[in-house]
């Protein structure tokens, strides 16, 4: 799992990076009140970003490979 900025979110949605196996991607608000970005590879639990804590606030899924 990684957090990543925008730009790159968008280059994975568009099939950059397919070797990494990303699966998930979800926007969030980060402890300072910025929209960030956690993406989740392979067989990594895809639901890491989606529960909140003092740093993840306010998840939703920005992509999800079906």
């Amino acid at each position: 799992m990684a957090t990543i900025i925008k730009a790159i979110a968008d280059r994975i949605i568009a099939g950059k990076y397919s070797e990494d196996a990303p699966s998930r991607i979800v926007e969030y608000t980060n402890a300072w009140g910025k929209l960030s970005y956690g993406v989740t590879f392979g067989q990594q639990d895809k639901d890491t970003y989606l529960r909140e804590t003092g740093f993840v606030r306010n998840p939703k899924i920005y992509w999800d490979k079906k």
